[in-house]
């Protein structure tokens, strides 16, 4: 499989792949995540008909052109933030590469959300080697931090929290 460059915004690239798919397949459920085009399908010919498939389109836009790429599950792809209702809807994996991708992808989703679930006011956490405490959410904006060393607040964005340890509660002194 290839990489196909053709002039088109990301928007029009999404819909060209949707439209692309349809030839052959019945698109029941797609999302578009980062430059990730989930989808999942149901195939109208072949064997066995009426199969329920995942698939990822990778789309790169830059300067007016879009470079796309299409693969499934069966190739494993190294991307595992693939919506779990595709999992739950899609029939059973097929190779020996989607099998073990979708059990990481359900992986990711579980460490995700246990990140999430720890995230909360008062929790510790260190970002390059200097603590902070979380104020409250912001939303997809991130967090208010204040850093212990000076008591400073700041603005933690979403992505450097991800990058982000927890640390233990401080031990409070009598």
């Amino acid at each position: 499989m290839g990489t196909i460059v053709y002039r088109a915004t990301k928007d029009q690239a999404i819909h060209d792949e949707l439209a692309s798919l349809a030839t052959y397949s019945t698109v029941l459920a797609h999302r578009a995540i980062g430059n990730r085009l989930w989808f999942l399908a149901q195939t109208r010919s072949g064997t066995p008909p009426g199969r329920k498939w995942i698939g990822l389109t990778l789309i790169d836009c830059r300067k007016g052109e879009a470079a796309i790429k299409r693969m499934d599950e069966t190739c494993g792809p190294c991307y595992y933030d693939c919506p779990l209702s595709f999992l739950a809807q899609a029939d059973e994996p097929v190779g020996p590469y989607a099998g073990p991708w979708r059990e990481q992808v359900r992986a990711f989703h579980a460490g995700r959300a246990a990140k999430r679930a720890a995230r909360r006011a008062g929790t510790r956490i260190s970002y390059d080697s200097t603590a902070y405490v979380l104020r409250h959410c912001l939303g997809r904006r991130g967090w208010e931090v204040q850093r212990e060393s000076d008591g400073l607040t700041f603005r933690m964005k979403s992505r450097q929290l991800g990058n982000a340890t927890l640390l233990p509660p401080k031990e409070s002194t009598p």
